[in-house]
């Protein structure tokens, strides 16, 4: 899979690398009765492997499959079914944020509403909430993306210690890494690094753990940014910072150079989406291993609260070839379609899959990944893609000493208000 690191995060988990045997010219309107027309990403093996059984399985369908570049997906689909022209299965992201998320195209109902499919009773309710709006499914994801604290596990053992499971102990891991030489996370604070998934992290367990609507009262104005604990995240975050928990230099350290750290037991673990995992295995020296658990923001290891997220699906055009694509959209949350993806790339699926094993180092999180004491990730719920750009650019400001978090919040604010 291509790294994807200055992609939102959503996207993350759905790019392969490699054109496949597909269209790469514009979408097509919906098709007749036997054929379906679907807009995915270029390069998308898994698609295609999917696409190819689904055809075997309904004799006399054909699919035809369009390959579109990020970032130009998101205008062409937008564009696409505003004019009535998109195909028949569109890519759909979920939450808000940019021209083809769920809530921004409820807006325009120009998706076929799915909460009577099979699979929409497999999803925990912090996933619906991200994948319609007013009580409508609207997208379907077989892929979730985590953010769990990774870790080398020979420098846990060098150290004599366990990975954190409260707050305090993140502070005692800090301490017993520096009296051996080392940090005890790796942090890229450069644009496309890791530095704005620790406050996810803790957010996941401060904010939406006590107030699982906090999304739903920020968009009606009834709470903000700045009296919400996302005070107390960032002021966490700024204690590790003070405490000398990250990488030295942060703010010149790359996502390249960081995950060497990890791998490299420089530093003992690193909070990163779990795409990143593979990078950094790929670094490693032969026989290390990796462990995961997620990252604790009280002393209460009950409370913690993993972010779990959803990447990018696909949704039904209302104006194409709808029972055949709701037919498609059913055949890849199935039980053959999921094996399919499994197969043809590392998937954590999104719905339960008999057989399916984790990654040895995502053991450590696997069975939280499917309970409820997860939460989607902040940005899928806010309203405009400039409160990610405020965000990334406070936080690296709160890296640098340039601001305070009441100013870092009053931004974001701004941002969410506009």
């Amino acid at each position: 899979m291509k790294s994807a690191a200055v992609l939102p995060i959503a996207a993350l988990s759905v790019i392969a690398v490699g054109l496949v045997g597909c269209s790469t010219g514009g979408a097509g309107g919906g098709g007749d009765d036997s054929t379906l027309t679907i807009s995915g990403w270029s390069g998308d093996e898994t698609m295609e492997a999917i696409i190819a059984a689904f055809e075997k399985d309904n004799p006399g369908v054909n699919v035809e499959f369009t390959g579109l570049p990020w970032p130009n997906i998101l205008t062409q689909i937008n564009t696409e079914l505003v004019s009535g022209t998109a195909s028949d299965v569109v890519v759909v992201f979920p939450g808000n944020g940019n021209p083809i998320t769920a809530q921004t195209l409820a807006k325009g109902d120009y998706l076929v509403d799915l909460s009577s499919q099979p699979w929409v009773s497999e999803f925990n309710d912090a996933n619906k909430a991200v994948m319609g709006a007013d009580g409508e499914i609207l997208m379907v994801a077989n892929n979730f993306t985590i953010i769990p604290a990774t870790y080398n596990t020979q420098a846990l053992e060098e150290l004599g210690v366990s990975a954190p499971q409260t707050w305090s102990e993140v502070l005692d891991l800090c301490t017993a890494a520096k009296d051996k030489g080392k940090v005890a996370y790796a942090l890229g604070g450069l644009a496309g690094g890791t530095f704005h998934y620790l406050p996810y992290a803790l957010t996941a367990t401060l904010v939406d753990g006590p107030n699982p609507d906090f999304a739903t009262e920020q968009a009606a104005g009834d709470v903000t940014f700045s009296d919400s604990e996302w005070s107390t995240a960032f002021e966490q975050y700024t204690e590790m910072l003070d405490a000398g928990c990250f990488t030295t230099d942060t703010l010149g350290t790359s996502l390249e150079i960081a995950q060497e750290q990890v791998a490299k037991g420089d530093a003992v673990g690193i909070v990163t989406v779990s795409n990143h995992i593979s990078d950094i295995e790929g670094y490693a020296p032969e026989g290390t291993t990796f462990e995961t658990a997620a990252f604790p923001a009280t002393d209460d290891p009950s409370e913690t609260i993993l972010p779990v997220g959803l990447g990018a699906g696909y949704g039904v055009n209302a104006k194409g070839n709808v029972e055949l694509a709701k037919k498609f959209i059913d055949f890849y949350m199935s039980e053959e379609g999921l094996n399919i993806a499994l197969d043809a790339g590392s998937i954590f699926p999104t719905v339960p899959v008999e057989g399916f094993e984790p990654i040895p180092a995502l053991a450590g999180v696997a069975e939280q990944v499917q309970s409820d004491r997860t939460a989607a990730f902040p940005d899928q719920t806010w309203p405009n893609s400039n409160v990610n750009q405020v965000y990334m650019d406070q936080v690296q400001k709160l890296l640098g000493g340039q601001t305070s978090i009441a100013d870092a919040l009053a931004a974001m604010d701004s941002a969410y208000a506009e």
